[in-house]
């Protein structure tokens, strides 16, 4: 049974073996060497042969085995590639050429480029110092043939008797001889060209697969010129992906790599992330991300919007998106990543998407400080400037906690905090600032609050406030865990006057009734003095409380005590109900402590909302009772209740302890639907 041929010299043939093995897809790989043969994955789908073949062997092999044909060879070996065409020609087999991306101009901007190694031979005698040859052994002795230059040429080989037998046979060996597998990271570049006091690099352009980039990116670096062999003329074939869609009816897959970068310092990547960025075709990411690897094919994307078209358009083997930080804390990765899932299945491709953690700027400054991150906050306002109820969240952090870790995107952010501390009475706090973590202009200050205002250097910042006696500590109790499962205030901690308010115990009580949720939209209608609107808005900053009020007195009340919690979820409304719910959101939830005559108004607007709307109206008269009992028939309502509430409170009478009873209140709860 004949069988697909790919004649492979590169990682690419690799690569298409594996997708074919992978798929249960019989097929001969025809390999040169004996070092070609070993980097092969050997699977019982892959028939490898190895050994050179000349123009007659190709031919026999193809006539009698080949259903088709893949040239994978190096896209050097001109004469490798005109012979196998031959053979597909002269047995009507059906020929496709794999190609590999072709580097863009800007990626080898500022290097000598030269059409073969003829030419770039005679330039290299204008040099002086050392040369790092990287082109393989098959050229070597074009570059040895001047005595000066074979003196200077250390030749980075394949570790293969062949390539030894062509380092001998032009003169190079002993020490010139690196014979060593690649492709190589830019760091084993760099540190080979200092080792050996390299000068001159000289390379093909042979693209990420051949560790192109990584080559350029190192002379860069050491501050070396790189002198590459352009490729040949511009071939026609296609990439892995696309012969396997083609040929095999394989889905084009795409493996993207989202890599947390961590603070910045590139030493700070994982392995792993390194070599997924090693073997990256193209990179993604903000400026400041791609910034190192310009000499690679980068694009300043890092939402879905840009990734996506040019993934549709290039299809490379893989892509990687930086972040910077860690991919699981606010991280862009985050939202990316299920976006690029969906595309991929809509457009019948694996998913073959990986996550690689960072080291997130928490983990670094508190390396710096010594400062656990254990029951710390972690926190960020980072691109939510104005998000109050972020704010809200962050002062509870800090109100509750010991240390609380933020990240920050610049001065204005440092300033903010210290302004929403010293608002919310934790001016006493400090303030551990961490400016361009891990980069050589590194530096770790400590201010107070109001010094945070006088930050103006632009960069990049993460903060660590410190308050030495949190509000949740108790003795022998963690400071995460001290909180209370649900928060209460009790009458004593609000700013009374002579406003009527509604007591503790009843208003505990109302507040379960109600059955707040996250993201409820609640009117506390007839305020008072806020008691209820300020316990319901500590119960979560993503609930939105609109405290209704008609005197202004009152109003004033509930936005003091509102600022003294630090509660950003309220918004005072200073009119007569139901006229004032005009111009706002529908509620879900309502309470109703004072309706002044109204009552039966309010409820005909609650009933108007879109959906139910959870209702608690509390009575002390009999006359609002049997109003409500009234009412209540003219409604569609679920989840009635009706409790009748009594308070006795002790009071102290000389050595005596009386027992006082207050009124009793009727609370009624019920979910509206709407008229009857």
């Amino acid at each position: 049974m004949k069988k697909p041929i790919i004649f492979s010299g590169t990682t690419e043939g690799r690569h298409m073996s594996e997708k074919l093995s992978a798929a249960g897809i019989d097929h001969i790989v025809c390999v040169a060497t004996g070092y070609g043969e070993l980097v092969m994955e050997k699977t019982p789908y892959a028939d490898i042969r190895q050994g050179r073949l000349d123009a007659d062997g190709m031919r026999e092999l193809i006539d009698a085995e080949a259903s088709s044909v893949f040239d994978a060879t190096h896209p050097y070996a001109e004469e490798v590639s005109e012979n196998i065409r031959k053979a597909c020609d002269s047995t009507r087999k059906g020929y496709v050429r794999i190609l590999r991306a072709e580097p863009g101009p800007d990626m080898i901007e500022g290097s000598r480029v030269f059409e073969d190694a003829a030419s770039c031979a005679g330039a290299l005698k204008d040099t002086e110092g050392n040369i790092l040859l990287t082109t393989g052994s098959k050229d070597i002795a074009v570059y040895a043939s001047d005595p000066d230059v074979r003196g200077r040429i250390f030749a980075r080989v394949l570790p293969s008797e062949e390539s030894i037998r062509y380092c001998s046979a032009a003169d190079i060996s002993g020490r010139q001889v690196l014979a060593m597998q690649g492709p190589f990271s830019r760091e084993m570049n760099a540190a080979t060209i200092r080792q050996y006091d390299i000068r001159v690099l000289v390379t093909k352009a042979s693209g990420a697969a051949g560790g192109f980039y990584e080559k350029l990116s190192a002379a860069r670096e050491c501050g070396i010129p790189a002198y590459i062999i352009g490729r040949p003329a511009e071939e026609q074939g296609m990439p892995v992906s696309e012969a396997l869609e083609m040929f095999f009816d394989m889905k084009p897959v795409t493996h993207v790599d989202l890599i947390g970068m961590g603070p910045g310092r590139e030493g700070l990547l994982t392995a792993e992330a390194r070599e997924a960025l090693d073997r990256a075709d193209i990179i993604f990411g903000s400026e400041r991300m791609i910034a190192p690897y310009r000499d690679r094919e980068t694009y300043p994307y890092y939402l879905a919007g840009g990734i996506i078209p040019v993934l549709d358009e290039r299809r490379p083997e893989r892509a990687a998106v930086l972040f910077s930080g860690d991919t699981g804390f606010c991280s862009g990765a985050t939202k990316l990543a299920p976006e690029l899932a969906a595309w991929m299945e809509e457009n019948g491709m694996a998913r073959e998407i990986k996550l690689h953690p960072g080291i997130s700027s928490f983990a670094y400054l508190s390396a710096v400080t010594g400062e656990p991150y254990t029951d710390a906050g972690l926190c960020s306002m980072h691109g939510r400037s104005g998000d109050e109820r972020n704010e809200t969240d962050i002062i509870d952090s800090v109100r509750r906690r010991r240390r609380t870790f933020l990240l920050l995107s610049g001065d204005e952010d440092v300033k903010r905090l210290g302004s929403m501390l010293a608002e919310n009475g934790l001016g006493d706090c400090m303030v551990v600032l961490g400016y361009q973590l891990s980069a050589p202009e590194e530096r770790i200050e400590l201010l107070t609050p109001a010094e945070c205002s006088y930050v103006t250097e632009k960069g990049l910042y993460t903060a660590l406030v410190l308050n030495e006696d949190p509000a949740a500590e108790t003795a022998g109790v963690p400071e995460a865990a001290a909180g209370p499962l649900m928060p209460v205030i009790s009458d004593g901690e609000f700013m009374r006057a002579k406003v009527p308010m509604t007591k503790e115990n009843i208003r505990h009580l109302s507040i379960i009734k109600l059955g707040l949720k996250e993201d409820s939209v609640f009117y506390d209608i007839g305020s008072g003095t806020g008691t209820i609107a300020c316990e319901a808005a500590m119960q979560s900053s993503g609930l939105k409380v609109y405290a209704v009020e008609m005197r202004k007195a009152a109003c004033d009340l509930i936005r003091k005590n509102a600022e003294k919690f630090g509660l950003k979820n309220i918004r005072i409304i200073e009119g007569k109900a139901p006229e004032a719910f005009e111009g706002l959101e529908p509620p879900t939830h309502a309470f109703i402590g004072g309706s002044t005559g109204s009552l039966k108004d309010m409820i005909d607007v609650l009933a108007m909302a879109p959906g139910s709307v959870r209702v608690v109206i509390n009575a002390v008269s009999l006359e609002t009772l049997a109003e409500i009992q009234g009412l209540l028939a003219e409604y569609e309502i679920s989840d009635l209740s009706i409790e009748q509430i009594s308070v006795t409170r002790s009071r102290e009478l000389g050595n005596y302890h009386l027992m006082t009873a207050e009124n009793p209140v009727v609370i009624t709860s019920f979910t509206l639907g709407g008229r009857a």
